[in-house]
């Protein structure tokens, strides 16, 4: 009884055989019909649309940032939404902006960015106003900067400094009854220690914030932020640098990141081409052949890629600028299917009829491309599992891809091989017919360099000839010393992977998602050096209030504001900013004769002495007739300095103590909003996600042979080398200074279904030939039917990302690294490590009582023909069963030669 595995192989292989024959009859609508899709997957741009928020796309989808983006999202969106931007000024030198002509310069600055830098206002200020200034666009009180000139204003008098009434200290300064927290805008800061005075300040940071309002003032902020993007490109001050960040900013830099691989697509597609071309003249002899394959050999992938832009794009998916490395990916997976395709057309016997030699190519190469495609089709789909949408839509597209490049080169480019075989095959025919007998004749004369194995019926072809280069390559790995050397290398390649593998951090980082020439890296290295080691903001929601004017509550929710005040690292009372502990002041000063919300109208009205800067943090309960019923909601501020202690551990800390307070308040609906929670959320997921999709991706892959390589031994081999690749894979990319973060896990993905490929051919290929073979005769006959091949795929995926070696991306070297280490530890596990592995199986299970490999066969003698045929992909001999010959008799008589080895 055959195994469930072997039925599996026969079906896929008679599949292809069929599939074969009807591409030779009808190859027209086999090449038309993905030449059409292709084109009609343009219209998918009618739909494209981009996604590069980093904050969704790299973090888990139900991941809490989420959640308190949403609602710092909501607190805002009754004004239409939240805009906000972020201009960093320092000095040319680094050194301290108080001194008098770097202040006066950082001040005028502030002035004219808020004031005097205009894009025209497209009336939404009224007919009579044609240009608006930030000022203009902004609602409320737009006050955010204006610490800046009240500071150089006190500051650069010295006796001002010291007046009782002007304390300019660190992080609140103080102007008369009034807090201003400057913690946010300065930083790089030093106190002299005798008048508790800022002395020292080394960069200043401006904040542009203000509500969208409408779709139509949205448009005019977004234009002058535009705008601004280009007046800070350009900018050119004699003692002060500026650098600006936003989200459009993020967005725009992180597009750029993934654009940079577009320039180089082309000269990795025909690096690709002359390779084919190159590699390809040993097969054939005629110019015009080798220029066509090697052209439309590439054209099946360039194809897929469209195919699958296109539709994704049209069914609603968004584009994102990781997935633009997937086209590198689909050109050397499609390669890969091209040299299988060709080496098997030229093993075909040549004296046979075109028909049958196109439908021995398809049951030869379909199954061995099935095998690697259905593998990076299946680890990429557990990758579209994953919560993080930036990993999610990188399977996808890539997962899709590969399912097109699939069915494209065994429809569309088997097509265009017919059309070629036939136009060779016209041409030879076109010569005088005793030429053509004589070059049909002798093997020198045709198109394939050796004999075919398939040009003899019955029993499967002799062994390769012992005296070859393969044969005796074969026993010089099964002798023992050479194993034991391998073993020896192999312990120690595999040590230096397990350290990798414990010492990779995990890490994520704005900065990996962009050009090392961004602008944002000056602002990421301000923001590390300085302003989250100094003193950086944490937003806390009230959705929930009590009602405020008891005085329990009041209490109640500054004990709420004391919790985050006194958490580890904390800047304490003088960093926050809170409405109510300034308004309960101020009303001591008020004739309260209306009440607490009366009172509170008052006092937000009060643009002088009173509240009205504190609007924005607020929402109110109001009456038909704008009367306040109470406070719906409110928002606070709180700042902490994580000093020499500044890292994505400490971070990771104080995030999940700030969530730990807000869920103790959860009846009043406390929610905390921080810049960078997202990055937090998905270092505590990344290492988890990553075990779960390597461990589900790797039994996929196992299944996956399982089914098509039926032989125990096979499985176990190729399993234990397929761990290999990619331990080492995974190590070594630490070792080689890369993090894990989404990044690197795509990558890994991407290494467990290439890992594939330099394993199960060869372990298919060993399990397919007779066990009455000698271990070593069966592994030359393996190397010797898909070693060149896998050689030929192996450098034409490393010619692929060459090009990409000149991209100074972080995110685009992750990728090509990991192909590198993939390809070159494929090819020694495939060539080297592997076949030594089968030979030392192989023997054992001889010695333990035979082959776990033979057990899936026929006992029976007589079935023999049968038994080659069911575990082959190259043994015509097996279409006694599949295709029954008309001369069968004449067959039986072509002698049989060894190969060549």
């Amino acid at each position: 009884m055959k195994s469930p595995g072997a039925v599996i192989s026969l079906y896929i292989r008679r599949f292809f055989r069929w599939t074969g024959v009807q591409v030779y009859h009808h190859p027209a609508p086999f090449f038309w019909i993905p030449v059409t899709l292709s084109f009609l997957a343009v219209l998918g741009l009618l739909r494209f649309y981009e996604e590069n928020r980093i904050w969704y796309l790299y973090s888990p989808e139900k991941a809490d940032s989420h959640f308190e983006h949403a609602v710092a999202n909501e607190f805002f969106n009754d004004r239409g939404g939240k805009f906000w931007l972020e201009v960093t000024i320092t000095a040319k030198d680094m050194d301290n902006l108080l001194r008098r002509d770097y202040l006066d310069g950082v001040d005028s600055l502030a002035e004219f960015l808020q004031y005097n830098f205009t894009v025209p206002c497209n009336g939404v200020k009224g007919k009579n106003q044609i240009d608006c200034s930030f000022s203009d666009l902004c609602s409320g009180q737009c006050n955010d900067n204006q610490v800046i000139p009240l500071f150089n204003l006190i500051y650069r008098n010295a006796s001002s400094r010291l007046h009782p009434n002007f304390r300019l200290t660190y992080p609140t300064m103080h102007l008369y009854n009034d807090e201003y927290y400057v913690g946010e805008h300065f930083a790089g800061v030093k106190i002299d220690p005798k008048t508790n005075v800022i002395s020292r300040v080394k960069v200043v940071v401006l904040y542009f914030r203000t509500d969208r309002q409408t779709p139509q003032i949205s448009s005019v902020i977004n234009e002058w932020e535009r705008s601004l993007f280009d007046y800070v490109a350009h900018f050119n001050h004699p003692t002060l640098n500026m650098t600006l960040n936003s989200d459009a900013m993020i967005a725009r830099e992180v597009r750029t990141n993934g654009l940079s691989c577009v320039p180089y697509f082309g000269a990795s597609v025909i690096a690709v081409v002359l390779f084919i071309f190159a590699t390809n003249q040993r097969e054939h002899f005629v110019m015009s052949h080798n220029i066509v394959m090697a052209i439309l050999g590439i054209a099946g992938p360039l194809m897929a890629v469209g195919t699958t832009f296109g539709f994704l794009f049209l069914f609603g998916f968004p584009f994102n600028s990781i997935t633009l490395v997937m086209p590198f990916l689909i050109i050397g997976v499609g390669c890969d299917d091209v040299f299988i395709i060709i080496h098997a057309m030229r093993k075909t016997d040549k004296r046979e009829s075109l028909e049958n030699q196109i439908a021995e190519t398809m049951e030869e190469a379909g199954p061995s491309i099935t095998v690697t495609s259905a593998t990076n089709i299946l680890s990429f789909a557990i990758g579209i599992a994953t919560p993080t949408p930036a990993i999610s839509l990188f399977c996808l597209y890539t997962c899709i891809a590969v399912a097109v490049d699939f069915v494209y080169q065994l429809t569309f480019f088997v097509a265009v091989l017919v059309f070629e075989e036939k136009r060779l095959e016209a041409m030879r025919l076109s010569k005088k017919q005793e030429k053509v007998e004589e070059a049909l004749g002798a093997p020198k004369q045709v198109l394939s360099i050796q004999n075919s194995i398939r040009s003899t019926a019955g029993a499967h072809p002799l062994p390769a000839n012992p005296d070859g280069i393969v044969s005796r390559y074969c026993r010089f790995l099964k002798d023992w010393r050479t194993r034991v050397a391998l073993l020896l290398i192999l312990s120690g390649y595999w040590t230096a992977s397990y350290y990798g593998c414990k010492t990779m951090e995990i890490k994520m980082d704005t900065t990996n998602l962009i050009m090392k020439d961004s602008p944002l890296n000056n602002i990421a290295w301000i923001y590390e050096r300085f302003l989250w080691s100094e003193g950086q903001l944490v937003l806390v929601f009230v959705n929930n209030p009590p009602d405020l004017a008891n005085e329990h509550n009041q209490h109640e929710v500054l004990e709420l504001v004391r919790r985050f005040e006194t958490l580890p690292y904390s800047m304490g009372r003088n960093s926050t900013s809170i409405w109510l502990r300034s308004f309960l002041y101020q009303s001591s000063l008020y004739h309260n004769t209306k009440g607490f919300n009366g009172l509170l109208q008052e006092w937000l009205d009060d643009s002088e002495g009173g509240g009205a800067r504190w609007n924005d943090m607020l929402r109110l309960k109001k009456a038909e007739n704008g009367t306040i019923l109470g406070v719906d909601k409110f928002m606070f501020a709180t700042a902490c300095a994580m000093g020499d202690d500044a890292n994505w551990a400490t971070r990771e800390k104080l995030q999940k103590q700030w969530r730990g307070v807000a869920h103790e308040y959860a009846h009043f609906n406390v929610t905390v909003f921080q810049s960078y929670s997202f990055y937090i959320d998905q270092l505590d997921s990344i290492g988890g996600t990553t075990m779960s999709t390597v461990i589900w991706a790797a039994i996929t892959m196992d299944l996956a042979c399982l089914l098509m390589i039926p032989g125990i031994n096979s499985i176990l081999t190729s399993t234990i080398a397929m761990m290999s690749i990619n331990v080492g894979v995974f190590g070594l990319l630490s070792v080689w200074n890369v993090n894990l973060d989404p990044i690197t896990m795509c990558t890994t993905l991407m290494s467990i279904g290439f890992s594939v490929d330099f394993t199960a051919h060869i372990s298919y290929h060993y399990y397919r030939n007779p066990t009455s073979w000698t271990t070593d005769e069966r592994l030359a006959d393996a190397l010797k039917s898909i070693g060149w091949p896998m050689i030929q795929a192996a450098t034409s995926t490393v010619l692929c990302i060459v090009p990409l070696m000149f991209n100074s991306s972080y995110m685009v070297w992750v990728f090509v690294k990991t192909i590198l280490l993939v390809t070159v530890l494929g090819i020694l596990h495939g060539i080297i490590f592997l076949p030594a592995l089968l030979l030392t199986s192989g023997d054992l299970s001889r010695l333990f009582g035979g082959s776990s490999d033979s057990k899936i066969q026929p006992e029976k003698k007589e079935k023999l023909g049968e038994i080659s045929q069911a575990s082959s992909f190259s043994s015509t001999n097996s279409e006694t069963v599949l295709v029954k010959k008309d001369d069968s008799t004449e067959l039986k008589t072509i002698p049989q030669e060894r190969g060549s080895g």
